[in-house]
């Protein structure tokens, strides 16, 4: 088989990130040439941990990080980066480091110690970001905006997860799921929001918390909530799966190896793909090379999502 069997799925799926990447630095500061803002709420760790795989890619994704880490740097999670860095692929660790040196010495955070090491700083080219605060009334900087008032806690990410999901109830595993913090530690800021009067708790049990779309859209001075978005998840599976159709699926191999492999692939991610509302086709109704194209399907369907969420 042809090395190059999976070559316009990873086209799409890489013209995808990156597109997507662009247009949240928008919302973050960056001085993106995309011509539109992003409609969903923009995940600050979730782009940062993508951005620095997909600087591989396009090098002057670096130019946002570097700007983000004098500017901005005091709008992130380390906990929650922390937290997340698990999902993304291997050799994350090195990346985030050399983003924290950067925190470290331009935004002078000492939090990123630790995570820096002895790194050395990288610099980046100035002017291309600027103070993410000339953002916040974009809808997709909520998160950013509600750290910015309330603190980077907990319980502004909760709050910022439950107006996004526009009246739908949570329950403490799904924001810890999207969230990527323990689950006793989000359900202690969800009591602690309840008891505040900011956000409704059923009398069910599990209980389930709801923020009510309106009254925080008059309050934040929006015409509507934005969406929440799973974008943790669908940046470490598009990551995940760009790196195995580079390297895995780019080996010279016959079409029945081929759609082995992306079977196992399939099947070890049905999870983040259910997460993400996409289709998980049964394997067994697909036998021998008759997967192929169905995988093709589903390298498909993920850029897609990801450039109808963004």
């Amino acid at each position: 088989m042809s090395t190059t069997r999976f070559a316009k799925p990873l086209r799409e799926l890489r013209e995808a990130l990156l597109r997507a990447a662009w247009t949240q630095w928008r919302a973050m500061g960056g001085q993106s040439a995309v011509a539109r803002a992003p409609a969903s709420i923009v995940d600050p760790e979730a782009l940062v941990l993508a951005s620095l795989w997909l600087n591989d890619e396009e090098p002057r994704l670096w130019d946002f990080l570097f700007g983000f880490a004098g500017m901005g740097s005091r709008l992130l999670s380390v906990q929650r980066i922390k937290g997340l860095l698990p999902r993304f692929p291997d050799g994350g660790g090195e990346r985030l480091a050399t983003f924290a040196a950067a925190v470290v010495q331009a935004g002078r955070d000492p939090r990123w110690r630790v995570l820096a090491g002895s790194r050395r700083v990288r610099a980046g080219r100035s002017g291309k970001s600027a103070d993410p605060s000339a953002a916040m009334a974009e809808p997709a900087a909520l998160m950013l905006r509600l750290r910015t008032g309330f603190g980077v806690d907990v319980r502004t990410d909760a709050l910022a997860y439950l107006i996004g999901r526009r009246e739908a109830w949570a329950d403490v595993r799904e924001l810890a799921g999207a969230l990527g913090y323990a689950k006793a530690t989000v359900r202690g800021a969800c009591e602690a929001l309840a008891d505040a009067r900011m956000i409704e708790r059923s009398g069910d049990r599990p209980a389930r918390y709801y923020a009510s779309g309106a009254r925080w859209c008059e309050l934040l001075g929006l015409a509507q909530a934005p969406a929440w978005r799973p974008w943790a998840t669908a940046y470490q599976l598009a990551l995940a799966l760009l790196r195995w159709l580079e390297t895995e699926g780019a080996r010279p191999m016959s079409d029945a190896l081929a759609s082995s492999l992306a079977r196992e692939w399939t099947h070890a991610r049905r999870a983040e793909l259910k997460v993400l509302q996409l289709e998980v086709a049964d394997t067994r109704d697909h036998p021998g090379e008759a997967f192929l194209p169905v995988f093709d399907g589903t390298v498909a369907a993920l850029a897609r999502w990801i450039g109808a969420a963004v």
